[in-house]
């Protein structure tokens, strides 16, 4: 079957794949299984995700969404910025709210929550059926807070494409929109986990080195003393 290339991410491509549904296709090795278990257990308890329909290594073949992301409106209609913060701080809640089965793996430290570990504008699709979170690789049991911590690190810190107007632009909302985020949950928690979620971001491989060395200098201004190692305030 002649493939038609529709996205491309750091990690994966994703491929039409017939009437209805898309083949997404890691570029290394992967565990499809556990990500589409991942989406399974989530949907059985209400939450919008993909529905996986075949897996073979490192292929998973799921339903088609339509609609932008979240990330892609933003662009174009700004004005949307807290309306939307407020949906992406709503799903965020709902997620951790879900139990964990047994069988998730424990991130960041582990903990008591289903955590996403990528649930960011560009990974939420506006749908006609209403909001649909994507992309569940890095999906497992972790506390919330870490969740908000990467979350903060990654939309403060990762390349924004364009030209130098275009990222002076879209930085400035983005830091806005994830100040809005951050700040309906306890602030200092989520300040306690930056250096948690720094080391998470240092190992990952598809982080670029300039956005490792913003990252380190982001955690290095934003979190608490105690929680750098160098006692109580």
């Amino acid at each position: 079957m002649s493939l038609e290339l529709i996205a491309r991410g750091r990690a994966a491509d994703v491929y039409a794949y017939g009437d209805g549904r898309i083949l997404r296709r890691y570029r290394t090795p992967h565990d499809c299984l556990y990500e589409a278990a991942v989406m399974q257990h989530v949907r059985a308890h209400g939450y919008p995700a993909p529905e996986a329909i075949e897996v073979s290594g490192g292929d998973i073949v799921m339903e088609r969404l339509d609609g932008p992301t979240m990330l892609g409106d933003l662009s174009r209609r700004p004005w949307r910025m807290r309306g939307y913060a407020r949906l992406l701080s709503t799903l965020i809640r709902r997620l951790h709210a879900i139990p964990p089965p047994e069988w998730l793996r424990p991130r960041l430290g582990g903990g008591t929550a289903l955590v996403h570990l990528d649930l960011h504008p560009d990974n939420v699709m506006l749908t006609s059926r209403g909001p649909v979170v994507i992309d569940w690789t890095n999906a497992g049991r972790g506390a919330p807070a870490t969740e908000l911590a990467d979350l903060w690190l990654l939309m403060a810190n990762a390349n924004i494409p364009g030209s130098r107007l275009t990222r002076t632009l879209l930085g400035g909302g983005r830091r806005l929109f994830v100040g809005s985020v951050i700040g309906s949950f306890d602030r200092d928690e989520v300040r306690r986990q930056l250096p948690v979620a720094l080391d998470h971001r240092l190992r990952d491989r598809n982080m670029l080195d300039d956005e490792r060395v913003r990252m380190k200098h982001f955690v290095e201004r934003n979190a608490l003393p105690e929680s750098m190692g160098f006692g109580s305030v």
